[in-house]
């Protein structure tokens, strides 16, 4: 068995994020307006300059607005977290949020961001709100994240 590294606790992960992203004076209270407002804020300012940089900066991300959700809505975290810096497993496949039936990944977004930029995946806040999706050239839009988790409480 391959033994967890120190970054790999979402929990505290998400704590270290948000006490030194308080520092630098955005508002993470592991509160719904801290989702919907300060993400985007972060995702704008602080832009990474190297592939560590946005890597660290995916980790934490994600464990903020997994931790969030589980404060928010007595939801768990399922699967494996991977911190910075573990090359024995990605986010994306392994690390979920889940509240009775309802299941997701809370990196999804953040790595298609970082992947493929603000335009093409648009802002966190719009997919806390809504999805989209296209069959052929129609666009299709359904319930976001929050309205989906709220759906299994």
């Amino acid at each position: 068995m391959i033994e967890p590294l120190k970054t790999d606790n979402p929990k505290k992960i998400a704590e270290i994020f948000a006490e030194e992203y308080r520092k630098k004076g955005y508002n993470l209270d592991f509160s719904i307006n801290s989702l919907k407002i300060e993400i985007d804020l972060v995702l704008e300012n602080e832009i990474p300059r190297n592939l560590d940089e946005r890597e660290k900066l995916e980790t934490e991300l994600t464990a903020y607005f997994g931790e969030t959700l589980c404060r928010l809505y007595d939801a768990e975290w399922k699967g494996s977290y991977y911190g910075f810096k573990n090359p024995n497993g990605v986010n994306f496949y392994t690390c979920r949020i889940q509240k009775n039936e309802f299941e997701f990944g809370p990196s999804h977004f953040f790595e298609y961001y970082f992947s493929n930029g603000k335009e093409d995946t648009g802002s966190f806040t719009d997919y806390l709100n809504f999805s989209y999706y296209f069959k052929g050239d129609k666009k299709y839009i359904t319930d976001g994240i929050l309205k989906k988790i709220n759906n299994f409480c």
